[in-house]
């Protein structure tokens, strides 16, 4: 009887035993599931460093009043440039009558200077490389340089989305245009801002 007992209780025991050792590897294996995944999260949700504190809205709105109110050919012109440097914190496209340099300065300055580099015209590869640099917190630019004040946008934090036009995956960009203020935006396609062309250049600053 009582080594039926002792028995009983041994079994017990390793039952016992058993149940706890499969519960921690239970919780140890949820654990690690819920931090890869707030991890993940984290890392495609997080905002961009560098315009987590400018809303680029706010910018397109300020951009199109102040061509409604504009009464000079230079007003709101460096509205691109202003938007760039705040978000950036640059000094290259600062000028010390208007504050920040006109949109069609920004293809010289960045052309001679070697904290910019060309990544030559638009095909999938270089947009691909310009939006994980801005993706990484960098500034990219798109300067369509056929004309001498040629429109620039800024590739802003996004997915590439297939393009029908393009037949190419394209970014999301900010586009003020001093031509037509009331198209302007901050979350459309680069295909709504330019038309596709070899002469579109791709600049990142480094």
């Amino acid at each position: 009887m009582k080594k039926a007992l002792a028995l009983f209780v041994i079994t017990i025991c390793v039952l016992s035993c058993k149940n706890e050792g499969k519960k921690e590897y239970s919780d140890e294996n949820t654990s690690e599931t819920s931090t890869e995944e707030i991890s993940t999260n984290s890392e495609i949700s997080s905002p961009n460093t560098k315009l987590s504190n400018i809303d680029l809205a706010i910018e397109v709105e300020n951009f199109i009043t102040c061509k409604k109110t504009a009464t000079e050919r230079n007003d709101c012109r460096n509205s691109i440039t202003k938007t760039i440097t705040k978000a950036f914190d640059l000094t290259e496209f600062s000028d010390p009558k208007l504050g920040y340099v006109i949109y069609d300065s920004i293809r010289p300055i960045v052309e001679d200077s070697k904290k910019w580099l060309q990544l030559g015209s638009i095909n999938q590869e270089s947009i691909d490389q310009a939006l994980a640099h801005t993706n990484r917190g960098g500034l990219s630019l798109i300067i369509d340089t056929a004309e001498t004040y040629g429109h620039v946008v800024m590739i802003v934090p996004s997915d590439a989305k297939k393009s029908g036009s393009w037949d190419m995956k394209l970014p999301n960009v900010l586009s003020l245009s001093n031509y037509k203020p009331e198209s302007s935006f901050s979350n459309k396609s680069l295909s709504y801002a330019m038309r596709k062309s070899d002469e579109l250049k791709i600049y990142v600053r480094q």
